[in-house]
């Protein structure tokens, strides 16, 4: 198992690091869909080999095997109160399961090819899927009354993904056509369409707060939109083969990427450059999920093995969506060696030294910050503790604590910068 700072320097390790938890191994081909339970219990996985598989995260074991799918099942979600499991498949269906012991389930013909994608509305019992046949449709599936409800038909070839936004009022999706589009869904309508692409995004998601979408790409890259002015505002391009799917961390902090070079990686999307790499499957990674409270997250693969991991990211107390900055070119030029925790190249900023000097011991670490305000609010860490400090106007500042001294010398006018 192998997690790799994406940094030119070695950089000890801490509590802010991802952490192999553990693997489960059950499907005999390769896995192509994952989903948390709400509660963060337990997740559930779809494969190639037809079945859904049920997981509980403590006991690192299998507690259902869901059989009914006649072909490769392709997509698999949870209702939002976590009591319904759906699931698409290439055999043209949608299935509805409970999760229980006994399996039971509901079967209905959704399109006329294969089904790539299946999700639940946030906080209402609708059902949205894309298919083959170059549709989405909209379901009431827990109704007695006509399922179908709503049908979007503006791509010209396969539709590969269909998300809702959080507040269920919009759709994007994304096909083999080479475009991405937004949806209304009160109106049907397409409100928006992204057509630049040089080749087809296979996962398209919505940021947590509505206003940016990503795209996981087959040219080897990742996308963000900015849905306000209709433009590319972060592309990243630190990928060894197509990208397969693309999630955000619930903060809206961080995206985590799943691709054919058999690596997961994880880009801090408000700085601007990927931060992790981390190689644990030994074949393509297909599928990734974050837990709703973002401890956790999975990674499937091609090699049959689920991965389970702990964030340990630090999202520095911030809990809502944060806003997601543009990257510029030259930024993302350099997201290939990227480093978290030293001055991006490519700004020409003044610079100042914070030392940090543990008592009883001559262990020492010296960190480099970019500095762009008059104040400083930023986190570090050291022996494994969060420390905050904040500069004012005095040219010199001393913060003590019980095992750790902080000497903050101000050489020069700064700016500061929160990390």
């Amino acid at each position: 198992m192998q997690i790799i700072v994406l940094s030119e320097d070695t950089i000890e390790e801490t509590d802010c690091d991802p952490a192999y938890e553990g693997y489960f191994k059950g499907h005999n081909r390769e896995v192509t869909a994952l989903s948390f339970h709400p509660n963060g219990s337990q997740f559930i996985s779809g494969s190639l080999d037809k079945t859904i598989m049920l997981w509980h995260l403590k006991q690192l074991m299998r507690a259902y095997k869901f059989k009914g799918h006649e072909e490769s099942v392709l997509d698999v979600c949870y209702s939002p109160n976590g009591n319904l499991i759906a699931s698409a498949s290439k055999d043209r269906s949608v299935r509805l399961w409970v999760p229980k012991v006994n399996g039971d389930t509901i079967k209905f013909t959704a399109h006329s090819s294969a089904v790539n994608s299946v999700q639940f509305r946030p906080y209402g019992e609708e059902l949205v899927t894309a298919s083959n046949d170059k549709s989405i449709k909209l379901w009431f599936p827990c109704r007695r009354k006509k399922k179908f409800f709503k049908s979007f038909t503006q791509h010209t070839s396969w539709v590969k993904c269909v998300k809702f936004s959080s507040t269920g009022k919009l759709l994007v999706s994304c096909s083999d056509d080479k475009t991405i589009k937004v949806w209304d869904i009160t109106s049907g309508k397409c409100v928006k369409t992204f057509n630049e692409m040089k080749a087809p995004a296979k996962h398209v998601e919505f940021h947590p707060n509505d206003i940016v979408i990503g795209s996981a790409n087959e040219n080897a890259c990742v996308k963000l939109y900015d849905l306000r002015t209709n433009t590319l505002c972060q592309h990243y391009t630190a990928f060894e083969g197509p990208v397969n799917m693309v999630k955000f961390h619930p903060t809206g902090k961080f995206m985590l990427t799943a691709s054919n070079d058999s690596t997961v990686k994880i880009l801090d999307i408000v700085e601007g450059r990927p931060i992790y790499n981390l190689k644990g499957h030994e074949m393509s990674v297909t599928s990734i999920a974050f837990s709703k409270d973002g401890e956790y997250f999975v990674s499937g693969s091609t090699d049959q093995r689920i991965i389970l991991w702990k964030c340990n990211l630090c999202t520095d107390d911030r809990k809502s969506p944060t806003q997601v900055i543009p990257s510029t070119s030259e930024q993302q030029n350099i997201c290939k060696k990227p480093n978290r925790y030293e001055l991006d190249k490519n700004v020409r900023e003044k610079q100042t030294q914070i030392k940090i000097i543990t008592k009883g011991g001559s262990h020492k670490h010296l960190f480099s910050l970019q500095i762009y305000l008059d104040f400083v609010d930023t986190c570090i860490l050291h022996n494994k503790q969060n420390i905050r400090s904040k500069l004012n106007e005095n040219s010199k500042i001393h913060i003590s604590f019980t095992k750790i001294i902080i000497v903050i010398s101000i050489l020069d006018t700064f700016n500061v910068r929160k990390c």
